[in-house]
């Protein structure tokens, strides 16, 4: 465990803007392909230990630092599930969220199981919270939410569907026990209650339930003992609702998912219904994340860009952020955990001269520490420079992007270079400077990569977001296409070799950029990708009905399913498959269930059934995340080689 206390940690990191560098070192793939080695790092409440999940030799371990005494203890391998978070619910008790995909008897498809484990310090025993409470309903997939803290050590307070699995269960708060991972029914909700809001002392503040066949949202409050209706909404879709609740218990902070505003659409909801727009500070922009604590008061928001900055309540809070950021003032600092009474915080920073460093700011001696690296087996000198760059798409648009050079590479006499580009997914996502494996090992291997956060990607405003409805291979290819063509003309990208590569979406906009500007791309790698809208949209109608929020979304965002037929087959790469030029790869979990495996199967059919160059890796007991790491790095392998092959060195 590497510690270090340093006055100016900023220029001991070196972060900047660098030149070529004589030496640059090439890890192997395994070290970008597998999963970081130190993930989900958290203080303790008053900050003298963190724990984490320690990757070694392929497999993930709960750790923990205890600061005082420089001890690092491995204490359970955590690798039979997915591990997604972890924290501290308490001095004694850390609970690990992990999930799973599974089938459930009785059950049509598979589910992604979330579950969450608490494991004790003082008994090292590691508990599955809510197995074995009564009446537990089985085919649920977000077990492991946990909505807030309780003022007694070693209980927390957990939403479950409670009841007969052949009637309609209601959606309850459960106040659970760490020790024995049972759970009490403390109040009881209905079938379409959607979440829960308490404080710690047991206090129940606020209800949400959505009835998706009336298609009404309402939130009710028990702030007078008993519940009362403050907010009701006719919506065909989910809104993101109730985010928070204000510190001060004057209102909930509340979003109606309407496309008013770009500030986060948020708002404060008083407890006798009134809703105006919430003061969240004046630094302004889109917001990326409403900072809570454990029972979700706000404490302040971060926004989004290409690199993350803060506004806090607390005016001595709000300093000390502010003071890190504008001291890594070339890096992205993320916020990751903090003590309880903020005396410690720390971050995770990302920059071009660290592949990822968890930093411990100390309020009370000024002093910072270097905890560990995210990645321990990428030396900062392998790390290829993110620059936050913009181009102008065909209609004027601005498009935010981020390039990252080839490591070593002088970027002031740099030419011609081969290019990756790579499209995010979501759509409403959005590339921002941090550590991407796939784009740092395809710089480091000497390719120059380009993620555009096209229209329709979140991150830069309500207005380019929305700009993105029912463009799925229209406006939002066109924006990608026009990033390569501007690499191209300013002489940086050689356009012999191109090669675009996505995941989800963006495997999509992968297969798209192959079927609809063939000429543009020498190969096409496509990781979940969707082929083929209308078998997608089918499956969503089939799986949540015809009047579910879930397919609504979808159809306003690409097209309707009954009237708009010839559309979505004009869009859909695999009825374009005659088209394609350039080779391509597929890549898909088994495990997948936001994209379906058949997705990238019809694909394959439709390429051979053409006569085209296509190769198909499906990833065993894989999610759409590529949470596993020996599948990520047989995943990368394939991808290096097949790149490689078609526009890298071995192509010329």
């Amino acid at each position: 465990m590497r510690v270090l206390v340093l006055a100016v940690l900023a220029a001991w990191l070196g972060f900047g803007f660098n030149t070529a560098s004589a030496e640059v070192p090439h890890p192997p793939l395994e070290a970008y392909g597998d999963l970081p080695s130190i993930r989900y790092m958290a203080l303790s409440p008053d900050g003298s230990i963190v724990a984490f999940a320690e990757r070694r030799e392929r497999a993930d371990y709960l750790v923990t630092f205890d600061f005082a005494t420089r001890q690092k203890t491995y204490h359970v391998k955590i690798d039979d599930v997915a591990t997604r978070d972890i924290w501290f619910a308490d001095e004694e008790n850390i609970v690990i969220l992990a999930s799973e995909t599974k089938f459930v008897i009785g059950f049509r498809g598979e589910f992604e199981y979330s579950g969450a484990f608490s494991f004790s310090l003082k008994t090292k025993k590691l508990t599955f919270l809510l197995r074995g409470t009564d009446n537990i309903y089985p085919a649920q997939g977000g077990l492991g939410r946990i909505v807030g803290d309780d003022a007694d050590p070693g209980y927390i307070f957990m939403p479950a569907y409670v009841g007969d699995r052949y009637f309609h269960p209601n959606y309850s708060l459960l106040r659970v026990n760490l020790k024995t991972g049972k759970g009490r029914r403390f109040k009881s909700g209905v079938d379409n209650t959607v979440d829960w809001f308490v404080d710690k002392d047991g206090t129940v503040l606020a209800r949400e339930d959505y009835n998706n066949t009336t298609d009404t949202y309402r939130v009710y409050t028990y702030v007078n003992g008993k519940r009362e209706l403050i907010y009701e909404l006719e919506t065909s879709q989910l809104p993101p609702g109730v985010t928070g609740i204000k510190a001060d218990w004057s209102a909930l902070l509340f979003s109606d998912g309407s496309d008013a505003d770009d500030s986060g659409n948020v708002y404060e909801l008083d407890f006798s219904g009134q809703l105006t727009p919430a003061s969240l500070g004046g630094k302004g922009g889109t917001i990326e994340r409403i900072i809570k604590d454990g029972n979700r008061f706000v404490l302040g928001v971060e926004y989004s860009g290409a690199v993350p900055s803060y506004k806090f309540y607390d005016p001595d809070v709000d300093a000390a952020v502010s003071g890190m950021v504008n001291q890594f003032s070339t890096a992205s600092v993320n916020l990751v955990s903090w003590t309880d009474d903020w005396s410690k915080l720390l971050y995770l920073i990302y920059g071009s001269d660290t592949p990822g460093s968890y930093v411990l700011q100390d309020r009370e001696t000024g002093q910072m520490m270097l905890v560990a690296d995210e990645r321990d087996n990428i030396p900062p000198d392998a790390v290829g420079q993110m620059v936050s760059v913009n181009y102008k798409a065909r209609d004027g648009l601005n498009i935010p992007s981020i390039l990252t050079w080839p490591a070593g590479v002088d970027i002031e006499t740099a030419s011609k270079l081969p290019l990756v580009v790579m499209p995010h997914g979501g759509p409403e996502s959005y590339d921002a400077v941090g550590f991407d494996w796939m784009a740092q090992y395809f710089a480091n291997r000497g390719y120059l990569v380009l993620q555009p956060n096209f229209r329709g990607s979140s991150g830069y405003g309500t207005e380019h977001r929305i700009l993105g409805k029912g463009e799925w291979g229209g406006k939002m290819q066109d924006d990608i296409t026009d990033g390569v063509q501007t690499l191209v003309e300013q002489g940086l990208a050689d356009p012999t070799r191109v090669c675009i590569v996505g995941a989800s979406y963006g495997g999509y906009a992968a297969l798209a950029g192959g079927a609809f500007t063939p000429d543009l791309y020498k190969c096409v790698v496509a990781i979940a990708p969707v082929s083929d809208i209308r078998p997608l949209l089918v499956d969503v109608k089939w799986d949540n009905g015809r009047k579910h929020w879930a397919l609504d979304y979808w159809q306003e965002n690409i097209g309707d399913l009954d009237e708009e037929r010839e559309k979505l087959d004009a869009i859909s790469p695999a009825r374009a498959a005659d088209k394609f030029t350039a080779p391509v790869l597929l890549i898909h979990g088994n495990d997948d269930t936001v994209v379906p495996i058949k997705q990238s199967e019809i694909m394959e059919r439709a390429l051979e059934k053409a006569g085209k160059d296509v190769t198909f890796l499906e990833l065993e007991g894989e999610d759409h995340w590529m949470s596993d790491g020996d599948t990520r790095i047989d995943a990368l392998r394939a991808m290096a080689t097949f790149i490689d092959q078609h526009i890298g060195a071995e192509a010329e």
